[in-house]
């Protein structure tokens, strides 16, 4: 789902949690599309009005809706497998282990405490089986760090709407959404309910999953036998699927499914946090599942294969899908995140770097606040069309600048941090004479005092140095405030261990962790690189 939708993200790891929304509560949704037939009707005699508008579908060879039927399937294959394995990722690293207590409830539920989704095209409420599933496994982290009753019956009571709300093909379970959807209100490939997502197959699989790990209950094992059966379900032309191969022989996990296959989304965020749930599928059965470790590497090839080459957007944010090509501003920092949970569930530190090169694209807009530091460099300010309350609608186009003349260093409370299209990275400052103006941030002009972006690296990566070399690094206190600084050479041909990186100082820079240079920070190098293990198949 899009920012506009009202879906909470809040169960991906989050190192700067923000603002849960206020609680509200409303009247049990209606369930509008109980269970599907047998077979496939005629044309769509078996759908039924739904609230909201009703679209116009497009001619016959266009994008059309998975429908619910069911009916024998066939299994998924042919498909491109990465070498990487599945590893192993230590209690409180794991997929959706963000290490904060949410109280419950909040935002949406219903009387009977579940998320819902309210509509904002017709102001009617709705299941949401993502919204679900992500309030039932921040639930679950709340319970793993808690033992609160409380939060572990607020996660069942989430799951088992999931589950009283599926559609059962071939053994399979899809958890339908009852509500016409247009991803971008475009008018262009709009699905109608009751249509299913293979990013809620996923997200309830890690669900199910964790619910049998905390409960032990058969019930919820089951639960994830029968949703990762969906998605070894190849498309059959006409009904539900939740995973796909393309033209070039890529294995895609599809949050949005159309007919013909080559015109779903292929939405990355969608793909990669399914591949969590047949992560998670794979722990429960003790690290020995097949079938789940070859749909993993399916998947996994398909983010090797296409990261760099079709979502990343050099000097701009990353892509949201691939059908659309719509930017992901809001999902840019998600993607990172999802590459650094990759290098965890494969040791490949292809995904450090990946998530760097992402973060050296668009800076991190959402809950960056802080301190800047404003040196006499800065010279000019800007004034940019940022008013839109949701970053999509903001052009950041420069309306008026202004030359500056600054004597001495100085600092100001700063509320945003952004990009001027083509131009620079800037800091909009939100306290003092400059107050609402945007300066530039560069090292040695204007940055955040505190460190922002910050990639944790599970287990520590290795730097390589590729030719001798002398290089100022840095340390910082735990306020980000720079404290000390020195020269030193680094060595050619040796490994610097690092647990994290961070914009330092307004550097992309790496957290040392041992040896005689542990504790200090040292910026990105041209000759210095994240050490890989040999095996890559993407050129």
């Amino acid at each position: 789902m899009t920012e506009d939708d009202e879906v909470t993200d809040r169960a991906e790891p989050t190192p700067n949690p923000t603002p849960l929304p206020d609680v509200i509560f409303e009247d049990v949704p209606e369930r509008l599309y109980p269970n599907p037939p047998q077979t496939a009707p005629p044309d769509d005699q078996h759908r039924t009005s739904a609230p909201g508008p009703r679209h116009t579908a497009g001619p016959e060879e266009g994008p059309r809706t998975p429908q619910s039927m069911d009916r024998p399937r066939t299994q998924i294959t042919g498909f491109e497998e990465s070498t990487r394995e599945l590893q192993r990722i230590p209690v409180g690293l794991r997929p959706y282990q963000h290490g904060h207590v949410n109280p419950v409830p909040f935002g949406r539920v219903d009387s009977t405490g579940v998320r819902v989704f309210q509509a904002n095209w017709d102001g009617q409420v709705y299941d949401h089986p993502i919204a679900q599933a992500q309030y039932a496994l921040s639930a679950l982290e709340s319970y793993r760090l808690s033992e609160d009753q409380d939060f572990l019956d607020a996660a069942i009571a989430n799951a088992q709407r999931i589950i009283d709300r599926k559609h059962v093909i071939d053994g399979a379970w899809y958890f339908p959404y009852d509500f016409d959807f247009d991803l971008f209100r475009n008018g262009r490939g709009v699905l109608e309910a009751p249509w299913a997502s293979g990013m809620a197959s996923g997200q309830a699989l890690s669900t199910f999953v964790w619910l049998h790990e905390v409960t032990g209950d058969q019930k919820w094992r089951d639960a994830a036998d029968h949703t990762f059966a969906a998605f070894l379900q190849a498309p059959d032309g006409a009904g539900y699927f939740s995973s796909f191969v393309d033209d070039e022989g890529l294995l895609w996990l599809e949050e949005y499914a159309r007919y013909p296959v080559m015109d779903s989304e292929r939405v990355l965020n969608g793909h990669m946090w399914s591949m969590f749930g047949i992560w998670d599928y794979w722990m429960m059965n003790d690290y020995e599942q097949p079938e789940a470790e070859r749909l993993f590497r399916g998947a996994l090839y398909t983010v090797e294969k296409t990261a760099m080459r079709d979502f990343r957007n050099p000097g701009e944010t990353s892509t949201y899908s691939l059908w659309q090509g719509q930017p992901g501003t809001t999902y840019h920092q998600h993607h990172q995140q999802q590459f650094l949970m990759l290098y965890r569930m494969t040791h490949d530190a292809v995904w450090v770097s990946r998530a760097s090169a992402y973060r050296s694209d668009f800076p991190e807009w959402r809950t960056t606040q802080g301190q800047a530091v404003i040196t006499p460099q800065t010279t000019v300010a800007y004034r940019l069309d940022d008013t839109a309350t949701h970053i999509k609608d903001r052009s950041m186009k420069v309306l008026a600048t202004r030359e500056l003349t600054i004597p001495a260093q100085t600092g100001a409370a700063y509320d945003r941090r952004g990009k001027i299209p083509g131009g620079p990275n800037v800091i909009r400052l939100s306290a003092g004479w400059l107050k609402g103006w945007w300066v530039e941030e560069k090292p040695g002009h204007a940055w955040s005092q505190e460190l922002v972006e910050e990639h944790r690296y599970a287990p520590e990566a290795q730097l390589t140095v590729e030719a001798a070399q002398d290089v100022t690094i840095y340390q910082f206190d735990e306020h980000g405030t720079e404290i000390a600084s020195q020269t030193v050479q680094l060595e050619s041909g040796l490994r610097y261990r690092t647990d994290r990186s961070a914009i330092a100082g307004g550097r992309a820079s790496y957290h040392l962790s041992d040896g005689r240079y542990a504790e200090w920070w040292l910026p990105e190098q041209p000759s210095v690189s994240v050490h890989r293990t040999p095996g890559w198949r993407v050129d």
